[in-house]
């Protein structure tokens, strides 16, 4: 479920949305599996509650992490051209798409994994990624 921001646009979604969406548990800080650094695996977009935590406290944490997040320091912008390519850490990174485009315009999108050998469980597990080769 996304969390409501002020000034969004974005309708709630509807009872059977959220059905199709059942809540996802993972950890506020992960450890980044290649540099080793913690990272902030959380949001204003998705993040909703601290689990271990009462609401209020967990809600004035997550305030306050996401003001540090959100600090211009922190903030890269790209504007899009023809053919662009954009690569980023999936993991380090907090990414937002900006609804800069009309409806006639399509937005194409291709994600690949590039070194990934895990990937994060429920509660920060890791459980190995099998390889196929092609």
């Amino acid at each position: 479920m996304m969390r409501s921001r002020p000034g969004s646009t974005r309708p709630p979604l509807s009872e059977e949305e959220k059905r199709k969406r059942p809540p996802a548990t993972h950890p506020t800080f992960l450890t980044h599996p290649i540099t080793r650094q913690k990272v902030l695996y959380a949001n204003p977009g998705y993040a909703m509650k601290i689990n271990e935590l009462s609401q209020q406290e967990s809600g004035e944490i997550l305030e306050y992490l996401f003001e540090l997040q959100l600090q211009d320091k922190y903030l890269y912008t790209y504007q899009w051209k023809k053919d662009s390519l954009l690569i980023w850490d999936n993991i380090g990174t907090m990414h937002n798409a900006v609804a800069d485009y009309g409806p006639d315009e399509h937005r194409y999108i291709r994600r690949c994994q590039v070194m990934a050998t895990h990937f994060y469980g429920p509660q920060g597990t890791r459980a190995p990624i099998f390889f196929k080769a092609t």
